[in-house]
């Protein structure tokens, strides 16, 4: 890995949480009558200006571009990737709840996406719609289809995921939804690596916004009458079923060698120190301090 590279690459993870976290400033101060279509549009901007910067300044010898491979559906890979998605998603509403339990926070909120979607009093199909799909499918190109591309040519393959789920973790901007933040991404990340695109990560990520936001609106309309007491027992079995489901078709799929196999790189903890080690890098580690702990941000 190429120091300039590394520094390309951070320079534009760096981008990407200030321009989160001024779009997240920003909109608690727009008054209009479409919160939630601001929302949907500052995020796809967050997102594609340092896609943008990639394209820019990334030497042509780089291999940082997303693999474009066809996205072959079966039954069955279809099943496994919705019931992956739901499962996480219910892990990860688990895990924000336990948090939530060790808070001073009156009130649980989840974030299906980087910025805190908020609708108006007027909520159309359209734009339910765009709160799904939208978010999921600019994370996943930059995260996914970029980053995750250039890491995975100089870095093994538990250490590009692991990597991977901490910077989209860290990209929330809050330590509450850390932990969440970070099986989500992990899961994300290793969808796109064992089907060879990240078109899978992008439909599993539809699905889980789609529950996140569902559960979302239950907290939020019946919260009153006690159904946060309810809920997360309901969602510890949801895991387990869906999770059986999933590694049940798992299996079917591990005899018809679905799944890439994990991947060594020579010299990969000398990169992983390249990465890590940069300017930008440590710029981006003192934003989300800045940030997510000491809030002067």
């Amino acid at each position: 890995m190429k120091s300039k590279s590394a520094l390309r690459l951070c320079l534009s993870l760096f981008l990407c949480f200030g321009l989160l976290t001024g779009a997240d400033a920003v909109q608690d101060r727009l008054l209009t009558l479409y919160p939630e279509w601001f929302s949907v549009l500052l995020e796809a901007a967050a997102l594609l200006l340092p896609t943008g910067l990639l394209y820019l300044f990334m030497p042509r010898g780089e291999k940082y571009r997303p693999k474009m491979q066809p996205l072959s559906l079966s039954g069955e890979r279809l099943g496994f990737i919705v019931c992956v998605g739901l499962s996480i998603t219910l892990l990860r509403f688990l895990l924000d709840y336990v948090v939530f339990r060790f808070s001073t926070d009156s009130a649980m909120e989840l974030l299906p996406s980087f910025l805190p979607v908020r609708f108006g009093n007027s909520v159309s199909v359209l734009a339910v719609l765009a709160v799904i799909v939208v978010p999921a499918f600019f994370e996943e190109v930059y995260l996914r289809g970029h980053v995750q591309t250039f890491l995975s040519e100089y870095i093994s393959t538990r250490q590009t995921l692991l990597l991977m789920a901490l910077i989209g973790s860290m990209l929330y901007g809050s330590l509450p939804a850390l932990p969440g933040g970070f099986v989500l991404s992990l899961s994300m990340s290793w969808l796109a690596f064992a089907f060879g695109s990240y078109w899978y990560a992008v439909l599993a990520h539809i699905v889980s916004n789609a529950l996140y936001l569902f559960l979302g609106w239950l907290l939020q309309t019946f919260s009153v009458y006690g159904l946060l007491r309810v809920l997360p027992a309901l969602a510890g079995i949801g895991v387990l079923l869906f999770a059986y489901i999933a590694l049940r078709l798992a299996e079917r799929l591990m005899l018809r060698q679905s799944f890439k196999k994990l991947r060594y790189v020579h010299h990969s903890d000398y990169s992983l120190t390249k990465f890590a080690g940069n300017a930008a890098a440590v710029a981006f580690l003192f934003a989300f301090i800045a940030k997510a702990v000491i809030g002067i941000i």
